[in-house]
């Protein structure tokens, strides 16, 4: 599995994790952000390292159960992938990737909003 498939995967379990309500392990969720967290936060890359402190604020936001925090944090590392994706021009496509991984982001950033936004109006399942 490379990079990106393994980051989009992480994504991918943690949103199952979120729109199941929890019902779920959310440890394993919470294990995806750790793994993450400890690669990202020894780099020398200071863009690098802001990521990964956005990953440590997840998850917090994971052990809160914050629905509202976790999209809120999405957002951010998207906006933090983006940033870091700008000075990236390459033949392997590497900036376009992180872009990609930027958008996914962001998209399921949104739909932790809403989710949070329809709990607080009571027409959403609290699972």
């Amino acid at each position: 599995m490379n990079f990106f498939s393994e980051i989009e995967s992480s994504i991918q379990v943690l949103f199952a994790a979120i729109d199941a309500g929890f019902v779920q392990d959310t440890s394993v969720g919470q294990q995806h952000v750790t793994n993450w967290y400890q690669t990202l936060s020894s780099s020398d890359n200071p863009a690098v390292r802001l990521v990964a402190q956005e990953l440590d604020v997840l998850n917090g936001h994971i052990q809160a159960n914050n629905v509202g925090g976790m999209g809120d944090s999405f957002q951010r590392l998207a906006d933090l992938s983006s940033r870091a994706a700008l000075p990236i021009h390459s033949f392997e496509g590497l900036g376009d990737k992180i872009r990609e991984l930027s958008q996914k982001l962001n998209s399921a950033g949104g739909n932790l909003q809403i989710i949070a936004r329809q709990r607080a109006a009571g027409t959403a399942p609290n699972r």
